[in-house]
């Protein structure tokens, strides 16, 4: 495989479309689940309105948050409030309600996953001892990491589907952040290894390391020797959640891997790093951040969604982000945008 090069069109409108998935099934269950009725009586914070409607608190965020960003509700100092447009369609009252038609062809994965984890069925909030997590039981496509067994079929399929969605982002990642300083990095989760690949090829300085579970391993090594990296990237097989982690590195890198968590576990993995970095070492998270209020980008707030049916995680504010890191012993954190969804969180040691 030659060298990854930048596509002559970026992705921003390929993870649009895909995502517009999620926004149908969120309104109806907003609806079925007396949302817009509730913020119709009183505007209410999101912990309000969870306590009012006994909803979980995790999933009515990702929830409201995703209504917010589709102009359905609006933020006003941390309460929520329903939008004209959500009070002339989905208040049940109204002539011109739309919530009947908004049912029609329904995905009924969406909205019988959604309504368990509001209605707190979904065990994903539930988590082991100093935050390492336990399976959800539910088939979510985390569970594999958090029991640290996943076949050989499942790792191919995996890293199949993750390097496609990510390779965009991986050459972008590789052009736009500075990499002064990074002579060893370790990535944790990485899947395919399209991150570190890419940066490999781009700065021939650094070298890499992609931590992961043992087929994940052997799937990477395949894309490593394709990439033409091999002499500079390797894998190693680790459960992050069970294992020790390796030291000697002056980067730790997760790439769309706290979004698969909750916060408690986030909190966890930033303390591993802490552990392994020296001083002066960094943190680096790539991933998709909503905007400052949480009400936004829409693409984002619907992968949020993805991730809270999917995983047991979703997306973060840099604010909610940068807290986690602070409480490890991370400073001088700060957010590059790398491409059009995508930043780099970096805190340091």
């Amino acid at each position: 495989m030659p060298k990854y090069e930048t596509p002559p069109a970026d992705d921003r409108r390929i993870w649009d479309l895909f995502l517009t998935q999620n926004y149908q099934g969120s309104i109806i269950v907003a609806d079925e689940q007396g949302i817009f009725a509730a913020l119709n009586e009183a505007p209410a914070t999101i912990v309000e309105l969870a306590r009012r409607l006994a909803l979980d608190e995790r999933a009515t965020s990702v929830l409201v948050r995703l209504l917010a960003s589709l102009g359905l509700l609006v933020p006003r100092e941390e309460r929520y409030q329903l939008t004209e447009l959500a009070q002339i369609y989905f208040i049940k009252a109204s002539p011109f309600y739309w919530g009947h038609m908004m049912r029609a062809g329904a995905s009924e994965w969406h909205t019988s996953t959604l309504t368990a984890a509001l209605r707190k069925k979904d065990s994903a909030n539930t988590g082991g001892p100093e935050g390492i997590p336990k399976a959800a039981g539910t088939g979510r496509s985390s569970d594999g990491w958090a029991e640290g067994k996943i076949s050989p079929e499942q790792a191919r399929n995996i890293a199949a589907s993750m390097h496609s969605h990510s390779i965009v982002s991986a050459i972008a990642a590789s052009r736009h952040y500075d990499f002064t300083g990074i002579k060893r990095m370790l990535d944790v989760g990485g899947g395919s290894g399209c991150f570190t690949i890419a940066f490999a090829q781009m700065h021939p300085e650094l070298r890499g390391t992609i931590m992961e579970l043992r087929t994940m391993c052997d799937v990477a090594q395949t894309y490593i020797k394709n990439g033409g990296v091999a002499d500079r990237v390797d894998t190693k097989a680790v459960d992050m959640f069970r294992e020790p982690w390796p030291a000697g590195y002056d980067a730790v890198l997760f790439s769309n891997i706290w979004h698969d968590w909750n916060f408690r576990t986030c909190t966890w993995l930033a303390q591993r790093a802490y552990e392994i970095l020296p001083s002066g070492g960094r943190i680096m998270l790539h991933e998709m951040l909503l905007d400052d209020d949480g009400a936004g980008p829409a693409t984002t707030a619907s992968f949020s969604m993805l991730m809270l049916l999917a995983t047991q995680g979703q997306q973060f504010t840099f604010g909610e982000l940068k807290t986690i890191l602070e409480k490890a012993g991370f400073k001088n954190i700060e957010a590059k945008q790398t491409s059009s969804y995508y930043s780099i969180t970096t805190g340091y040691r």
